[in-house]
Parts: C-alpha cells; structure tokens; sequence
C-alpha cells in the first residue's frame, strides 16, 4: 500500500483476493465502487421512507382516545391540543420487533456499506476514491430527496 494519493493497479480493494493486476481490473473496479455507492444512497434513502413510515405509525398509535374517557375529557384535551401522559412517551416510542428489528437490520448493512467505502478510501487510490466521491454523488442526486419532507 502506497500511503500517499497515487494512480495505479497494485492496491488490493478491500481483500487480498480482490486486487487490480490491470488497468482494465481497475477500471472494471471503479466501476463496481461507483455503482456500490449508488447502491448505498438507495439504502439509505430506503431507510429515510421507512423512518417516516414508522414514525407516522407511532404518531397515530399514540394520539389514539381511550374509548373509556368521557366525551367531556376529549373535548377538553383537544381544544388544548394533544397532551402526552408522560415526557417519556412524547420522547422514546416503545419497542416494536416490526419495527426497530428492520431498523437495526437496515442500519447494519448501511454501516457495513460505509466501512466498506471507508476502506477502499484508505487505499489512496486516486481512481478508486474519484469513483467512490462520483458515485455518491451521482446516488444523492438520484435517491437524495426521497423520504424527506
């Protein structure tokens, strides 16, 4: 490894096994790292669309009526809008498997995604790192504005 910025086919990406002997091995590997890095804006915007569809259900879930208050109470609760019962309830929903399992999944592969890159960044490959900083571009611009408001 090379610890300087540098062009060439001798660095090793990410495993011993795969190493670019070639010029055409390394552009055959740019092109992976970019298309990966689009993959990893995909993931991450797949995560944000869910985040707002877990969050939206939590909402719901917890603005729901007790049907065993009064008309009474529920007529005075909403005229000062809803009122939590607790600041912890307001601040941390509780634990849901179908939701914070997918959550933990998702943000795993996302970390693995991003060490990975993280990696191939470390080897000071100048084609490697133009690939990687285009592909995440290029990934932003394709999945960046969904699952935002």
């Amino acid at each position: 490894m090379t610890p300087w910025l540098h062009f060439g086919d001798t660095d090793y990406l990410i495993f011993k096994a795969w190493q670019a002997s070639s010029p055409a091995a390394v552009a055959g590997a740019c092109i992976g790292l970019f298309l990966f890095c689009i993959l990893e804006r995909c993931l991450a915007a797949y995560r944000r669309t869910h985040e707002l569809r877990w969050r939206t259900k939590t909402i719901l879930m917890s603005s729901r009526v007790d049907p065993s208050a009064s008309k009474e109470e529920d007529t005075e609760s909403s005229r000062d809008g809803p009122t939590p019962t607790s600041a912890r309830e307001q601040l941390v929903p509780p634990f849901t498997p179908s939701r914070d399992i997918p959550r933990g999944v998702i943000q795993a592969i996302q970390s693995t995604f991003s060490y990975a890159l993280m990696l191939t960044i470390m080897t000071f490959n100048g084609a490697y790192i133009i690939s990687v900083i285009l592909g995440l571009g290029v990934g932003e611009v394709l999945f960046g504005r969904i699952g935002r408001k």
